[in-house]
């Protein structure tokens, strides 16, 4: 368990960076640089600067997630980036303000992901909701929503599925 919460503070991994193409994420603020750490003790942590966007992943960490969730994950960071969070304003308030603030931006990070996510590879979004939904009231620190509440959010986000064309 210690592993999946160290896993969520963040998210994803190199060995995925390379299937998920940045492009596919509107509105990019600038090349995001992904780094490949093996020491980080997150899986993945995404670092906001207006002129160099990071986002650093833990191969080893993700890999035992798989393509689909860690393709989530990465495009959940993707999030974190498009809309500028930083823990800078967060800490100025006191705990609980910081940790709903902390919580609402892991919510919308979520909502990008499977919105943005949900166009290409809407089995990716459902696995994400799958995983969260299996942890339930799991909370893995205070600044993260239930597990529960994630898959919820999720699921809310993904859009809705597109009737295949027929063509005479």
């Amino acid at each position: 368990m210690k592993l999946i919460g160290l896993a969520l503070t963040g998210l994803f991994s190199l060995a995925y960076a390379g299937s998920v193409d940045p492009a596919e994420y509107p509105d990019p603020e600038a090349a995001v640089t992904i780094i490949a750490t093996d020491t980080l003790r997150d899986v993945a942590v995404a670092v906001y600067d207006r002129q160099h966007p990071m986002i650093y992943v833990n191969p080893i960490r993700m890999q035992r997630f798989g393509q689909q969730l860690g393709d989530f994950f990465l495009a959940h960071e993707f999030g974190h980036i498009h809309f500028h969070h930083t823990r800078a304003n967060a800490l100025n308030a006191d705990r609980q303000r910081r940790d709903a603030l902390m919580q609402s931006r892991e919510l919308e990070a979520d909502c990008y992901a499977a919105a943005t996510l949900g166009r290409s590879d809407r089995q990716a979004v459902l696995e994400a909701a799958r995983f969260f939904g299996q942890l339930g009231p799991y909370r893995f620190d205070r600044e993260h929503p239930a597990g529960s509440q994630r898959a919820a959010r999720i699921l809310a986000c993904l859009p809705a599925e597109q009737a295949p064309s027929s063509n005479p």
